[in-house]
């Protein structure tokens, strides 16, 4: 149990947080935070990714720093996305929350999709991983949500990642490699839908032709029944 002394600094603690307030800004391609708060509190800012609103948000490798007073701070190059949010940590708990979705002058003027995928690359294109889940999974094992087995999209998002298709949300300013890619999933789920509806159809159209031959065999069965009957009568 805690002694009356702890209580009473938790309870001081609760109250300073409950009057701090985290605002997360975009300045053309540069994202910011401010921590307003009664004091100076430790703590350190924490940019997450998001895809759904409700949804547990996973902390982006390399990008937290201190919270540095009460003035403006940037990330680095991290470039603004609609799923980015950032959580203030202190004391082994988060404390604030502010997501760039939640604020109303950023519809519609941050880039990104609900439906984009986050990868990390370790070094290479090869080391390409889906982060996701609390866990960064190799595109070899990835499987979305709503398309078919695991690997099916490897190639093809390390192809437009060389390509340039997904675009670059982030990189260490070391010499480590370490950079964050975001990628439109939208794209593939189109394409995929569309080989989806090409086998429908061509399944269709076998059936129709595999029914016409049918038919034809039927027409010219009966006709050698019909030529059949007529020379019996004769």
């Amino acid at each position: 149990h805690l002694s009356p002394g702890a209580t009473a600094d938790a309870k001081a603690w609760e109250q300073l947080w409950a009057q701090s307030q985290l605002v997360v800004h975009t300045e053309g391609q540069v994202m910011t935070c401010s921590l307003s708060a009664p004091c100076d509190l430790p703590a350190e800012l924490v940019p997450c990714w998001q895809p759904v609103p409700s949804g547990p948000c996973q902390p982006l490798p390399g990008v937290q720093q201190p919270a540095m007073g009460q003035r403006p701070q940037e990330f680095g190059s991290l470039r603004p996305h609609s799923n980015l949010c950032v959580q203030v940590w202190s004391g082994g708990q988060i404390r604030l929350t502010e997501c760039l979705r939640d604020r109303e002058y950023c519809w519609g003027a941050v880039p990104g999709h609900p439906d984009d995928l986050l990868l990390l690359e370790c070094g290479g294109n090869a080391s390409l991983c889906a982060v996701e889940r609390g866990a960064c999974t190799p595109l070899a094992s990835f499987t979305s949500t709503r398309m078919g087995h695991p690997g099916l999209l490897e190639q093809d998002l390390q192809r437009d990642v060389a390509a340039g298709q997904c675009w670059q949300m982030w990189h260490s300013e070391n010499s480590t490699g370490v950079a964050l890619w975001v990628c439109p999933m939208h794209k593939y789920l189109r394409a995929h839908w569309a080989l989806v509806w090409m086998g429908v159809l061509l399944v269709a159209a076998c059936l129709l032709l595999l029914l016409l031959l049918k038919k034809e065999d039927m027409k010219g069965w009966l006709k050698s029944l019909r030529a059949g009957y007529g020379s019996e009568g004769e």
